[in-house]
């Protein structure tokens, strides 16, 4: 009997997508006369696992099944399906493979009893011999079992260049659900255009890195496809998908010289959206390229990705090591280039991680926070609004020389399980992780970590909610501003975290913040508006996102105004781009007042001028009715039909007009 090996991506909350390799497997065993299919239960919710796996093995009737083994976060998901098949598929044979599975290795086949080859590093050839019938003591890269133990061959093979390029990445058939794949990656970054294997730099936090893949994968120098095999590849992707990503910038002339390609063929042109992953900064020639050959439009817009990781400049030199090195300066500069060549037709998002074994004390966390939040304050001042910031926990990746370093028995399987077994039930930390944070520096208290996360969850919350308020008061108080918060979490929070990580009451931090800063001396002089600005955002805090009335308004004769939902101030707040650079200009001292007037609607707020709303809205304060609304607005000759009849409408949707 021939065997024929399926394929399974093990389910997992982090990633829905196949690792990049396996398509090409698919292909390069197809090739070679072996039956193969692939299936992703990344895709189901995990309840339907098992009855998957029944319908697909039933289906196909594989000898042999490999799981998918790649990414960390998929070790509980691994764990289920293997376990699975053991109980009910036992004659079949399992095969595992993928960074972590090669990394892991002989501690896998130790723990798993399910197991009975793992792969490590380039699986093609191995799997070929493997699925031929040959011994397993005569095949490279294979760790198996035997009658005297464990066995770990040695990695002899690392795929080369002419074979990578005769095998397809983007031969969507081999997997059965892939309609269902196509449409759950378009709704993220894409489809992975796969360029090659390895890398040419040692970012120490990295399970990617040149470092990391000697150790997961034996491989000790990269390789990458032909540039001709890579537009076969787009050709056929292009009947699938038109959403692709690049993340792989070993060689940017590599990525330019595709670019020149795809733009000789005229059916590449103007074809594909690409998101693309930059590992240094972008050029001219690269900009230009990508403008000319890629889609801008669209309802998503296209992203570039950087990840500087640490704001700190020298930070960033130790934690990338040969990395192209740029400044947080420079990355700003780059975005202008950017914004050049593409308008803000392209988004850029700038990752930060925390945390790094550079910060080793509370003064270096808090020179990073005041840095990263700072700098979002310039780019938005400097109107620059399609950049996004992330700043998250980062993932201690298996493999990454943190992992080596920091982990005690960092080759032992268990403690990997045991420290996802830790985070998944909050036994780790107190406060909401974002990824498999799984290492902080031993120096820091945790006083201090809880400091630094209920600093950084109130700053998120004042930019998400109040993004206006974040910005004047960081224009005019700059890193004093975060020291208010410091103030606010030590004196309130720190012996109540849950009160911020999962119940933080907008209204009152806002008022402890107007508080703060009215008490503290020196501060009022700086923000001298700041009672009247606060007073507005504690009500946006109470009346946004209330249910809409289900009455019409006909159903009221002499409407009166909701004077709850009405509210006047000194400056127009919400129109932030005016604000500050009138804030630059005239300085807090100076600052002439522009009497506005604010109506809290459902899910928006109106602003006018005083003197606009007392020619309009302020006529329902006595009551009258929407007909001679309308007569008097016809008078004053600022009354257009189908502009007044949905403001209105939005009117007694909200409850201001009752």
């Amino acid at each position: 009997m021939k065997s024929k090996l399926l394929i399974i991506n093990c389910p997992s909350e982090y990633f829905v997508n196949i690792p990049m390799g396996t398509f090409g497997l698919c292909d390069y065993l197809y090739k070679r006369g072996i039956q193969v299919k692939l299936f992703n239960l990344a895709l189901y919710d995990r309840e339907e696992t098992n009855a998957l796996i029944s319908h697909y093995m039933n289906l196909f009737q594989p000898t042999h099944v490999g799981i998918v083994f790649h990414w960390q976060e998929t070790a509980e998901g691994v764990t289920d399906v293997g376990e699975y098949l053991k109980e009910n598929y036992d004659w079949v044979k399992v095969i595992c493979g993928g960074f972590t599975a090669g990394y892991f290795g002989e501690s896998l086949l130790k723990k798993w009893s399910f197991v009975d080859h793992i792969v490590k590093g380039d699986p093609e050839r191995p799997l070929e011999l493997l699925l031929e019938g040959v011994d397993p003591s005569e095949i490279p890269n294979l760790i198996y079992r035997d009658n005297t133990g464990i066995r770990s061959n040695k990695v002899l093979y690392d795929i080369d260049q002419d074979t990578l390029s005769q095998i397809s990445f983007t031969e969507m058939t081999y997997l059965f659900d892939y309609g269902l794949y196509i449409e759950a990656i378009e709704e993220k970054l894409g489809f992975p255009l796969f360029i090659g294997r390895g890398c040419t730099f040692s970012c120490r936090y990295c399970g990617g890195s040149t470092l990391s893949f000697r150790s997961h994968s034996g491989r000790k120098k990269p390789v990458v496809r032909s540039i001709e095999s890579v537009i076969k590849d787009l050709k056929r992707i292009k009947d699938f998908t038109r959403k692709i990503y690049i993340c792989h910038e070993n060689n940017r002339l590599y990525i330019k010289n595709l670019f020149k390609e795809m733009k000789k063929n005229k059916s590449l042109v103007k074809t594909f959206q690409l998101n693309y992953g930059a590992w240094q900064l972008l050029d001219n020639e690269f900009l230009e390229l990508y403008r000319d050959i890629f889609i801008l439009e669209g309802k998503v817009k296209p992203m570039f990705e950087l990840s500087p990781e640490v704001f700190d400049d020298k930070g960033r030199q130790k934690i990338k090591h040969n990395t192209t090195p740029y400044s947080i300066k420079d990355l700003i500069e780059n975005q202008n280039l950017v914004n050049e060549y593409v308008g803000d037709s392209v988004n850029t998002y700038i990752f930060f991680s925390r945390y790094h074994d550079i910060t080793k004390r509370y003064t270096d966390l808090r020179k990073e926070i005041i840095g990263i939040f700072r700098l979002k304050h310039i780019l938005r001042s400097n109107n620059i609004t399609n950049v996004h910031i992330c700043y998250d926990h980062l993932s201690t990746d298996v493999a990454s020389q943190y992992w080596e370093t920091h982990m005690k028995n960092p080759k032992d399987f268990n403690t990997l399980l045991s420290l996802i077994k830790i985070l998944n039930t909050n036994g780790y930390y107190s406060f909401p992780v974002n990824n498999l944070c799984m290492y902080i520096p031993e120096t820091l208290s945790e006083t201090d970590i809880i400091r630094c996360e209920m600093l950084i969850t109130i700053l998120k919350a004042f930019e998400m909610n109040f993004h206006e308020m974040f910005h004047i008061a960081f224009q005019c108080l700059d890193e004093h501003f975060i020291y208010i918060i410091e103030k606010i979490v030590s004196e309130k929070y720190l012996r109540k975290p849950e009160k911020v990580f999962k119940t933080l009451d907008y209204g009152e931090m806002l008022s402890d913040v107007k508080k703060k800063i009215v008490d503290e001396d020196g501060f009022m002089s700086k923000i001298p508006f700041v009672e009247d600005m606060t007073d507005l955002f504690i009500k946006k805090a109470l009346y946004m996102g209330r249910k809409e009335s289900e009455r019409g308004y006909y159903e009221r004769n002499r409407p009166t105004l909701n004077r709850d939902f009405v509210s006047m101030h000194e400056h127009d707040y919400l129109d932030l781009s005016n604000i500050l650079k009138r804030l630059e200009k005239e300085g807090t001292d100076n600052l002439s007042t522009e009497k506005t007037v604010f109506v809290f609607l459902v899910n928006d707020i109106l602003s006018m001028p005083y003197r606009t709303y007392s020619e309009t809205l302020k006529v329902f304060e006595e009551g009258i009715s929407v007909e001679a609304y309308y007569d008097l607005m016809k008078k004053r000759g600022i009354f257009t039909p189908s502009y007044h009849e949905n403001l209105i409408e939005r009117l007694f949707q909200s409850n201001v007009l009752f």
